[in-house]
């Protein structure tokens, strides 16, 4: 269904474009903005003036002229926006609370083991007070709150569709859950799409509107930005990297197929895989310290995991053409950096000669998908996107800015 706009949402689109503009350049002139996004001066005003009376726009001094009065230098004002996010896993609750600079006000951390949704939530609900408490602030004054989680998602009700990493969270809609008893928007991305949307606003990612982030964890996902905006596909499931076909050993998945590329690639695929070498109760950190004394075994297994990753790679680069690849997630900095660089040389050998070659980048963030989350608020009430002049609810939130 096509639908039209009224002058309403043009104007909330221009707030977006005229926020957006001055996030990326830090601080700029109202002349500069007009410039960059071809609104009249006076609309800039009208929409500055605005932002600067609500606390989210601050003057960082004058720029000097040889004529006329010095132009006013405009920058977002860190205390201007709050949002916190949350990241679930099988095994783990992370949470961050961000000002609207990306600055990190509070942490917070939880250890548990595949919960049920009955007893995940009521924890998440106090790891979002605990953050706020730290902080020193109050739900209202939060522009959202987001949720990063194994997917997938459908797009717009935000309804799990059998995660294979979450059995028994079929079905469920953490985020009306959470809307319901903080009466704060909420946002739900897949955990790579939210680390993808952290990496485009804070780390490696902030040059490029076309990426494709692989998130290394307890699965392997995928993240892809078009333009700036997430792709989530028809319903949602979208870049489910961890689920292309990547062997022949015949290996069943979770998720119904076979030979999934996060069988081979995931944190339990390598414990598993290199236990007949490194003894059974074997941890992240011994591999570390066995890939820093040369073990053979952890080598071979790095060898063989970058050349599957490195013909789903390639595969990603013929379809997709993104302009930089970017590895994160929760592998220790030691494992990632020794993937990525057989990874970069595997890459080489199977990607389309016909394109400029893949550049892959290592995540700058930690803590990818918490910090994704928290950003996803931030990103959805200033970054502008269609559906905002089509008065439609964008997948996570409202379609229009709280602010």
């Amino acid at each position: 269904m096509l639908s039209g706009t009224n002058v309403e949402y043009a104007h909330q689109y221009n707030k977006r474009i005229i926020l957006e503009t001055i996030r990326q350049h830090d601080t700029i002139s109202k002349a500069e903005l007009s410039r960059h996004t071809g609104l009249t001066t006076q609309a800039i005003s009208n929409i500055v003036e605005r932002f600067l009376d609500a606390g989210i726009v601050e003057v960082r001094g004058k720029q000097s002229s040889r004529r006329g009065q010095p132009a006013q230098l405009l920058g977002l004002r860190a205390q201007g926006g709050y949002s916190a996010g949350l990241h679930l896993d099988r095994d783990h609750l992370t949470g961050v609370l961000l000002d609207l600079s990306g600055h990190a006000l509070a942490r917070t951390h939880l250890e548990w083991h595949v919960p049920t949704p009955d007893q995940a939530l009521p924890e998440v609900l106090r790891a979002l007070q605990a953050l706020l408490d730290h902080a020193g602030l109050e739900e209202r004054q939060l522009w959202g709150v987001g949720i990063s989680l194994p997917g997938p998602i459908e797009a717009q009700s935000g309804r799990l569709m059998s995660p294979p990493n979450l059995r028994g969270w079929n079905g469920t809609v953490p985020r009306a859950w959470l809307e319901q008893r903080t009466g704060v928007p909420v946002y739900v991305e897949t955990d790579s799409t939210a680390a993808a949307i952290g990496e485009r606003w804070f780390g490696a990612g902030r040059p490029y509107q076309n990426l494709f982030y692989i998130y290394l964890g307890m699965g392997v996902g995928g993240g892809l930005l078009a333009d700036g905006q997430p792709f989530r596909g028809a319903t949602g499931a979208a870049a489910m990297f961890g689920h292309t076909p990547a062997g022949s050993e015949q290996r069943p998945c979770p998720c119904g197929g076979t030979d999934c590329l996060e069988l081979y690639l995931s944190i339990p695929a390598l414990l598993r895989d290199l236990q007949p070498a490194l003894g059974p109760a074997l941890t992240l950190e011994d591999v570390v310290t066995s890939l820093g004394r040369g073990e053979p075994a952890v080598s071979a297994w790095l060898d063989h995991a970058a050349d599957r990753l490195a013909r789903s790679v390639a595969g990603v680069k013929a379809l997709l053409d993104p302009e930089v690849v970017i590895m994160g997630g929760r592998w220790p900095a030691p494992l990632l950096d020794a993937l990525l660089t057989r990874t970069r040389a595997a890459t080489q050998r199977y990607e389309p000669k016909i394109v400029a070659p893949t550049r892959i980048l290592a995540a700058e963030l930690s803590d990818d998908a918490a910090l994704g989350a928290a950003t996803i608020a931030l990103f959805n009430s200033v970054t502008p996107y269609t559906e905002v002049m089509m008065k439609v609810r964008h997948p996570g939130g409202p379609a229009t800015s709280p602010h």
